[in-house]
């Protein structure tokens, strides 16, 4: 989208959202007390306005939920300022508690939301004007364009990246969580990626510096890995002081090898008490198309590219804030040259600023596309399906990896 009215282009919606939520006590509940309603607990909790769960299960509401009182749909009813409503359980049972909400008078989207429209768009807006708070779902850091595998297609094109590479440097680093952390007040979940980040050297000292200095403001601080790499016992006691969450992507299904290596590594954060959580076996990526694809640079049709795709993956680099991660990261791997300019620098922006970066953060800038959507599938990514983690030729040596793997 293109800025039209520059920090000003949520006023309307977001000043009468901001009313209405202090009218009815600055407060939440959450609709569903199970596994979706405790992720967005961890959200709503930093806010200082949450009221509770609100469940049909009898037995939540009399014992409540991890010591928060779970309520009946009728006690909420007979609250005098009753908050507005996050409506957090499966897809399939949305039809019927929307049932009976409307029964009970509530209307969507006024009393209550559907919790991925509201985390996504509307929190972030009422955060900013009710809270005067910048949330951000997720961001991430990209320590080092290397990575232990090949893999035909990267979305981040790392195939085209060799062992020599610079990675960033633990300053850029440190200027990067800096930057990020001096405009926003929460994230949900903010991450250390790559390539591969733990081939990065200095990974220790760069979690111990956000999380001494920023830890607070993060739901979830994370590692993103392919599990070929086991991080050294330094690593791992950092990760348990900080709670930072090892995210494994599963490529067994294609690289059998793998699951030696996914066995290996989850002992060993068990053992160290680290948290983890490892993916389905990733059988189909997406082509995004970066080497392919040429829309002809038509302005009409790369605003339509840019405003379908919504993509969640934000980066920060030094004081440049990207609005996708892999439009930066393929632009620089593969030396395309493109989209030099797409970012906001945070360094140009004060505090006062919150609306500018909330409107940056969902989707506005000043063409309403990046350049890089001109080489890019975009939305359309999952009609071009491919094999996942197929590998061209290792671009790092099993010396390598042998030598980071022992305890």
């Amino acid at each position: 989208m293109k800025w039209q009215n520059k920090g000003h282009e949520f006023d309307t919606y977001g000043e009468k959202l901001a009313e209405t939520f202090h009218e009815r006590g600055d407060v939440f509940y959450i609709f569903g007390a199970g596994f979706l309603g405790s992720e967005i607990r961890a959200v709503i909790e930093k806010t200082g306005c949450f009221g509770g769960f609100i469940d049909n299960d009898e037995r939540k509401q009399l014992s409540g939920v991890n010591g928060v009182k779970v309520f009946s749909l009728q006690e909420y009813l007979k609250m005098e300022k009753k908050g507005l409503v996050i409506l957090a359980v499966d897809k399939s049972n949305v039809p019927t508690i929307a049932k009976q909400l409307c029964a009970a008078g509530l209307k969507l989207d006024k009393d209550y939301y559907e919790w991925d429209t509201f985390m996504k768009r509307v929190f972030p807006i009422l955060s900013v004007y009710a809270n005067k708070q910048v949330y951000v779902e997720l961001a991430q850091i990209c320590l080092t364009e290397r990575c232990t595998l090949k893999c035909r297609k990267c979305a981040h094109a790392c195939y085209a990246v060799g062992p020599e590479s610079e990675d960033m440097s633990i300053e850029q680093a440190k200027e990067s969580a800096d930057s990020f952390f001096a405009h926003v007040d929460m994230v949900k979940e903010f991450v250390l990626i790559g390539g591969e980040p733990f081939l990065y050297k200095e990974l220790g000292e760069i979690i111990t510096y956000i999380g001494e200095r920023y830890r607070d403001k993060m739901v979830i601080f994370s590692i993103t890995t392919n599990g070929t790499i086991l991080p050294d016992r330094a690593v791992l006691d950092l990760c348990k002081k900080y709670r930072v969450t090892v995210r494994i992507s599963d490529y067994s299904g294609t690289l059998k090898r793998l699951e030696e290596k996914y066995t290996q590594i989850k002992e060993v954060l068990e053992n160290n008490g680290v948290i983890y959580t490892i993916s389905e076996k990733e059988a189909k990526w997406m082509d995004y198309g970066f080497e392919t694809v040429n829309r002809g640079g038509v302005e009409e049709e790369l605003i339509s590219a840019f405003d379908r795709c919504k993509t969640p993956c934000r980066e920060i680099r030094g004081s440049h804030y990207y609005y996708c991660v892999m439009a930066r990261s393929v632009s620089d791997n593969l030396k395309m040259e493109t989209g030099k300019t797409d970012y906001l620098d945070l360094k140009e922006l004060t505090k006062v600023d919150q609306k500018i970066l909330l409107e940056f953060q969902m989707g506005y800038s000043e063409k309403g596309y990046l350049d890089m959507c001109n080489h890019c599938h975009g939305a359309d990514a999952s009609n071009y399906p491919i094999l996942a983690a197929e590998q061209m030729k290792r671009n790092v040596s099993d010396e390598i990896i042998s030598n980071r793997t022992s305890l």
